[in-house]
């Protein structure tokens, strides 16, 4: 009993030694930062005193004994949580795993995600992958992933975690609302990219679907649009619904290549001047009416496309998008690092993208399936809305 008492006397002195080691250091710079934040008007630094005088009175009087070393985690892993919810910061484990490149051949299930309460979710399932076939729905939280939650998990690790050699399968739980939990088995496949398809609908308008966008996905856009408007289109529907694949700066070809030049976006952080994207007006391949479709699983370039398009005049149809295009950078620590989004893509007209989302110009609810009763097909009424916005323009300029 003794021996107890003895360790847990020692325990709790070396606890409070360390408590006074970190109050030491952080009292004397928040003293100074006091100092200099009255004369500058900054508060930084009476945010950290408080930061330090609940350090302190966490570890000297919560119910358990504290790990220091857990609750400094804990207090990095909290710092990023406030941010957005791409940023984190990473245990040096997963700080390591998070540095080694992709394997070439590995597998995926062809998910974008972010999170949101918490949790990981689904921007957007790719069209034909591996996550489609399953049933994962844009807007689907991911409760575990083989028996691991994702409570705490790391956008960058969750998205690792995924990925594995091709035909290995990973177990999903799935939160839906007004659904119970979705149990998934997903085989992982390598994924190829899938470029834009086009074809002339029966009422007359050119449409095409860009499921994901590369640095290829320009090209063949602008190739199918050409041959819907060879074919005799006059009008055109652009389907930028649930493609959440790429890099955000493909967004500027993208948008290219219905812009006669002019600013496609604009990149803005703190630390450097407003960066402007114009397209190339060389790439322009349509000029007539447009109209573009966009949904909650849009993200990422295709967000940066639809902004520009909305800025240039074209109707946008659908749902706000998702706000899912950050430019990050990764920032080794002493212990683990930080993938930390430094900037953000904004309009031509200065409307913040990251974070936010574009909203349409025509909102128009989730598709409802009328005739549910009946073996009809489910309507599209976002392309309904798209086509009636066309066929109202081509009688204005007849």
């Amino acid at each position: 009993m003794r021996s107890s008492l003895k360790h847990n006397h020692t325990m709790g002195s070396r606890s409070r030694l360390a408590v006074a080691l970190v109050s030491t250091l952080v009292v004397g710079y928040v003293l100074l930062g006091n100092l200099l934040g009255r004369v500058l008007g900054d508060t930084t630094y009476g945010q950290l005193s408080v930061f330090n005088e609940v350090v302190r009175f966490v570890i000297d009087q919560y119910v358990d004994p504290v790990n220091l070393d857990r609750l400094m985690a804990g207090a990095r892993v909290g710092l990023t949580d406030a941010l957005d919810a791409e940023s984190a910061y990473l245990e040096p484990e997963d700080w390591k795993a998070h540095q080694q490149p992709a394997k070439e051949g590995e597998g995926d299930i062809g998910v974008v995600l972010t999170r949101r309460y918490g949790y990981l979710a689904v921007v957007a399932p790719r069209q034909g992958s591996p996550a489609e076939r399953a049933g994962l729905k844009s807007g689907d939280y991911i409760k575990t992933i083989d028996n691991r939650h994702t409570r705490g998990l790391s956008l960058p690790i969750g998205e690792r975690v995924l990925r594995g050699a091709p035909g290995s399968v990973v177990k999903l739980q799935i939160l839906r609302p007004g659904a119970d939990p979705i149990d998934l088995e997903v085989v992982r496949e390598r994924l190829q990219q899938q470029p834009p398809r086009g074809r002339l609908l029966a009422e007359g308008p050119g449409y095409v679907k860009v499921v994901e966008v590369g640095p290829r996905t320009s090209d063949e856009l602008r190739d199918e649009v050409l041959a819907l408007r060879r074919g005799g289109a006059r009008t055109l529907v652009l389907d930028l619904r649930d493609a959440a694949f790429g890099a955000p700066a493909e967004g500027v070809d993208l948008a290219a290549v219905f812009m006669n030049g002019g600013v496609v976006t604009k990149l803005v952080s703190r630390r450097a001047a407003e960066q402007a994207f114009s397209a190339d007006p060389k790439r322009a391949a349509w000029e007539l009416p447009l109209v573009v479709l966009v949904d909650g699983g849009t993200a990422g370039p295709a967000e940066v496309a639809a902004a520009a398009l909305k800025d240039a005049g074209h109707a946008v149809v659908g749902q706000r998008t998702s706000g899912h295009a950050p430019v990050q950078r990764l920032i080794p620590l002493s212990e683990g690092g930080l993938v930390l989004t430094i900037a953000r893509y904004v309009s031509p007209k200065g409307d913040v993208i990251h974070g936010r989302g574009v909203d349409p110009t025509v909102p128009v609810s989730p598709d409802v399936d009328d005739d549910a009763a009946t073996s009809a097909p489910p309507r599209d009424l976002a392309l309904e809305k798209a086509i009636e916005l066309l066929a109202a323009e081509a009688k204005k300029a007849a």
